[in-house]
């Protein structure tokens, strides 16, 4: 895949500092031509976006894709949700206090993002360097907000970059604290041709193949011996190998498994 990075007027490159380096994309002064690349990492005024350029013929445009914690359908399902939703219920919230959580797949920072507004301590996890930097952005325009409430729930938000196996070893080894929970959502699930994907999570497909099946990064993480492993899986319907988990929350479009 060929990925460049664009950065709009009256943006410079200065303006990305070290992101730059970190990324090891090259730079370009204005859009490319039809063809040139497949997706164009771009900060405009409203942030850092991902943009796939790869429109198939008949095909419906796509919006670009970037972290935003201030979206008013994630702060609706903040204000609204509480603990009896069914991603509470995985990490225990309707039993217990708030605990740490190692979110080892952090993808867009959702679902983090509604933990830590529940009280959880989050660390989040990710391996991309284009998916790091666009949580990374969406964090920092989120706190130049001057709302204290999102203040506070960022304020229990730690972003790394970082591989889980890699960060399991060093829980194993006492380098690093362990957490309560760990929790699991691929962001990249094997789906049925005829099931609808979601446009962020289709891009992510087409951009970050897996490097690792779910299920060997799933008996990694439980080999940390944390207090609970929560595994989401899309679909409404439990597998074959959900019968392994401790029990199972249910859910509209996702369900979880839970290994305690």
């Amino acid at each position: 895949m060929k990925i460049a990075l664009y950065i709009s007027p009256p943006f410079k490159e200065e303006d990305l500092g070290s992101m730059l380096a970190f990324l090891d994309l090259p730079v370009l002064e204005s859009p490319p031509s039809p063809g040139d690349y497949d997706f164009l990492l771009c900060l405009n005024d409203k942030g850092l976006c991902l943009l796939s350029l790869n429109e198939k013929k008949g095909e419906q445009r796509r919006l670009p894709t970037r972290v935003d914690f201030c979206d008013a359908t994630l702060l609706y399902r903040k204000n609204t949700s509480g603990k009896q939703q069914g991603l509470a219920k995985a990490v225990g919230l309707n039993r217990h206090e708030p605990m740490r959580v190692l979110d080892a797949t952090a993808g867009l920072g959702k679902d983090a993002f509604i933990l830590a507004s529940l009280g959880c301590h989050l660390v989040m996890l990710e391996r991309s360097p284009i998916i790091y930097s666009l949580l990374q952005d969406g964090m920092q325009r989120a706190k130049s907000q001057e709302d204290d409430d999102i203040q506070q729930v960022l304020d229990r938000m730690q972003l790394l970059h970082a591989r889980a196996e890699d960060y399991f070893e060093e829980i194993l080894s006492g380098k690093e604290q362990k957490p309560d929970v760990i929790y699991l959502d691929p962001m990249f699930p094997q789906r049925d041709k005829k099931a609808a994907v979601k446009r962020d999570i289709s891009i992510f497909q087409e951009l970050l193949p897996p490097d690792n099946s779910i299920d060997t990064l799933l008996e990694k993480a439980r080999a940390c011996l944390v207090k609970r492993v929560v595994l989401k899986r899309p679909g409404s319907k439990p597998t074959k190998n959900s019968s392994r988990a401790s029990f199972i929350v249910p859910g509209k479009s996702a369900y979880f498994e839970i290994y305690t």
